[in-house]
């Protein structure tokens, strides 16, 4: 690791995260209802949003490392691990090597790694930083997933990856903001060419970005704002809708909400081409759903004809079905 993560600083932050733990540790995950990765499955991924760690509020960690547990309790092998944004809560060196060290128990059962960033790991910093920090994070976990490879353009975090065929669209803001997402129109005339090619042959894609857009997933109660952009990706918000929304069976993945497994805001159509997710909070409180435990996310599974999301509480865990959704591939 380059010298963000120094060694001086990192130490120093696991001397204060053992010395808070000590004050309320959860206990581990439980391993009776333990993860069995369907082989029968074209695609497997879990699905993760808003980690947040960070170099304070130390009570956060113990539901990353449990879910991370969680997954090292799986049987079989899971193709992709998406973390949607809002990784870092400072986008710091030291959090994102807190981050690895987490995600270093369950190593062996994730192929494919494919993270985008949120606001909390860029705001307040140069984008340049940022772009180097997150790429150095990025292949630290995963050797392929190299950011300044993959991206759109140089010096850009937007990108896509493939899976077993199926195309992950990441998004990653162009330029440093506080809360919303700013992409350029080389960005947008990108990510509609790569729409067009990756739903060509019928297949679903899945497109990855940290805030939802606007008017969805009950984000006006979520942020408790008379504007209709606070919360969301912001100003572009109709623009990418409008390219999603030429093509079938695009699966739009966010978080940003910190919001609980909800029966209406969760998953659901948002047009008749776009079903949006919007991921709870792995690290941070949820609320404003019907279960609002931290430490929870989907297991993502595709078939020939069907993509079926299974909610799970990683962090004790255990499947919460009656939150499960599926959805027929329009052919």
């Amino acid at each position: 690791m380059s010298s963000m993560f120094t060694a001086f600083w990192y130490k120093m932050l696991l001397l204060f995260i053992s010395f808070t733990s000590l004050f309320g540790v959860m206990s581990g995950p439980a391993t009776d209802d333990i993860i069995v990765v369907n082989e029968n499955a074209n695609m497997t991924a879990v699905l993760w949003g808003d980690p947040q760690v960070a170099d304070y509020m130390a009570d956060r960690h113990q539901y990353t490392k449990n879910a991370a547990i969680d997954l090292s309790n799986a049987e079989g092998t899971f193709n992709a691990l998406v973390l949607a944004g809002d990784i870092a809560e400072n986008g710091k060196g030291p959090e994102y090597q807190l981050v690895l060290d987490y995600l270093s128990v369950a190593k062996d059962k994730i192929d494919n790694h494919i993270f985008t960033v949120g606001n909390h790991d860029v705001r307040l910093r140069a984008y340049s930083q940022v772009v180097n920090t997150f790429s150095e994070f990025c292949l630290a976990a995963d050797e392929k997933l190299d950011i300044k490879a993959l991206a759109y353009k140089e010096g850009k975090l937007s990108y896509t990856y493939e899976v077993n065929g199926y195309t992950f669209i990441v998004l990653g803001t162009d330029k440093s903001v506080f809360e919303e997402s700013y992409f350029s129109d080389e960005c947008l005339a990108w990510f509609d060419a790569e729409l067009a090619k990756a739903t060509a042959d019928g297949k679903p894609v899945f497109v990855i970005l940290h805030q939802p857009l606007k008017a969805t997933h009950n984000v006006e109660v979520a942020w408790n704002s008379a504007s209709d952009k606070a919360g969301t990706v912001g100003k572009q918000s109709d623009a990418l809708k409008e390219k999603m929304d030429k093509y079938q069976n695009v699966f739009l993945i966010t978080g940003h909400l910190h919001m609980g497994f909800s029966h209406q805001w969760s998953i659901y159509n948002l047009t008749d081409n776009i079903v949006g997710i919007n991921l709870p909070g792995i690290g941070p409180d949820n609320a404003d759903g019907e279960y609002n435990e931290s430490g929870t996310g989907y297991i993502l599974e595709v078939y020939e004809n069907k993509v079926v999301f299974k909610a799970r509480d990683f962090a004790h865990g255990k499947f919460v079905p009656e939150f499960d959704r599926e959805f027929p591939i329009v052919k």
